[in-house]
């Protein structure tokens, strides 16, 4: 099963390189579960037990099975994650050519680590809206191998470079894609921007047909095993979470009470978007699944108070190259297991109520569990957790697997540690929302 689970996340990992793809990967999965799309603007029909789910804006979902009693009285058990991870973003329009030297702005999405995205072949990924006949229609978009890299200065002209350099957005970051040789002045790319011509041709489109896209540099490169006890791949955050909580859905079975998996957009960029953690999508889908359970307000209002969430991001690994970074009381270690994270000013929505809950499920499943707080002279970072506690004032707990170089434009997990959340999360999923007897 194990190794069923791992090749399964390897495969949706290498078919997501943006939020969009992640989606389509998701969606391709509850598809094959006979999961059934709704549309956000139709009139719905839900009947108990069954599996639907809901996309906004392509890049967020949310799946969810309505229970089998009333909303008022046993809740929703609701996993979380978010779909999208720090980037590049193409900034189309603006094409730099110097002595033949065509290159193309980008500008930093959420916060990469900067010095791990040059000098490797980048491919391209992301939409395109393209017209079609009197339409304009959004297609998926992915290159078929690299088309752009991002040189570094070479040693010998910045001998301080080991020494530590800040790389200019602006000016350093541009991404090259063509060498026309010398003689060319380049004058011509202001007037005939090669680089949408090139998008245009990869697609398989006219150039005067793309409207407009959102795209994003990608590493190309495939998840890879390290031994039997790593692997080594692009967008673990927050894929690894991502994979989870599907996983955990299609595995669980129809409850008294609902059940949602929930990933949203713009974790990395603050969350506050309409498909984002900071936006009403997750309450609007409770509220409408409610209303369409007989449930009215008074009634929805208790079903948020009998209800649980956990949102599931990557947790920071103890990294022996820098152990004076970490709290060792409270820094998880590969293949450790699931780490609950926890911080006194909430960048995560912990508290001793919700970490009890999640400790329960995993000791009923007999799995491992950590704990992942911050040197308390570091701020952490923070998660989907917080946000969506406080727009639907639902209990929450944060929890992830621990990893190496977040934000890294490829980072390292433990394989040991991917089982043991998926069957946490189905814990949470199956499990009655209130288990507590009080959260007060």
């Amino acid at each position: 099963m194990e190794l069923d689970l791992l090749a399964g996340l390897c495969s949706y990992i290498d078919s997501s390189p943006t939020a969009w793809q992640a989606v389509e990967s998701s969606r391709l999965l509850l598809d094959a579960a006979g999961a059934k799309r709704l549309d956000e603007r139709s009139p719905w029909r839900l009947e108990p037990g069954l599996q639907y789910y809901v996309i906004r804006n392509g890049s967020a979902l949310v799946a969810f099975r309505a229970g089998l009693r009333p909303p008022a009285e046993e809740g929703f058990a609701i996993a979380g994650a978010h779909s999208d991870s720090p980037a590049l973003k193409i900034r189309l329009g603006k094409h730099l050519s110097g002595r033949g030297m065509d290159r193309v702005a980008v500008e930093p999405y959420g916060s990469p680590i900067v010095s791990t995205w040059f000098d490797r072949p980048l491919g391209l990924a992301g939409r395109l809206v393209v017209k079609e006949g009197s339409a304009d229609v959004v297609r998926l978009f992915c290159s078929k191998g690299p088309m752009a890299v991002i040189p570094n200065l070479a040693i010998h002209l910045n001998r301080e470079l080991n020494k530590g350099f800040e790389y200019n957005f602006q000016g350093h970051l541009p991404a090259l894609f063509a060498s026309r040789g010398a003689g060319v002045t380049g004058a011509d790319e202001l007037d005939n921007p090669a680089f949408l011509k090139l998008v245009a041709h990869e697609a398989g489109v006219e150039s005067d047909a793309l409207v407009a896209a959102d795209l994003f540099l990608v590493e190309p490169g495939p998840v890879s095993a390290i031994g039997d006890d790593l692997i080594n791949g692009p967008r673990l955050d927050n894929l690894l979470g991502c994979h989870a909580v599907l996983e955990a859905f299609l595995a669980s079975t129809p409850c008294a009470h609902g059940q949602f998996a929930v990933l949203f957009d713009s974790e990395e960029i603050g969350s506050r978007t309409r498909m984002g953690g900071d936006s009403a999508f997750l309450r609007d889908m409770l509220g409408r699944v409610a209303a369409l359970q007989g449930t009215g307000t008074e009634g929805f209002y208790r079903a948020l108070a009998g209800s649980f969430l956990v949102s599931v991001d990557v947790a920071q690994a103890w990294h022996p190259g820098w152990p004076e970074k970490f709290d060792e009381a409270f820094a998880p270690l590969l293949n450790g297991g699931p780490a609950i994270k926890a911080n006194a000013n909430f960048r995560y929505a912990t508290d001793a109520m919700t970490e009890a809950r999640f400790r329960s499920l995993c000791e009923g499943a007999k799995l491992p569990c950590q704990t992942y707080m911050s040197r308390a002279d570091i701020a952490p970072g923070s998660t989907i957790g917080p946000l969506s506690s406080a727009l639907t004032g639902i209990a929450t707990v944060d929890v992830g697997s621990p990893l190496l170089s977040m934000h890294s434009i490829r980072e390292t997990a433990g394989t040991r540690d991917h089982l043991p959340m998926v069957q946490a999360l189905r814990a949470q999923l199956d499990s009655p929302p209130a288990l507590l007897p009080s959260r007060d």
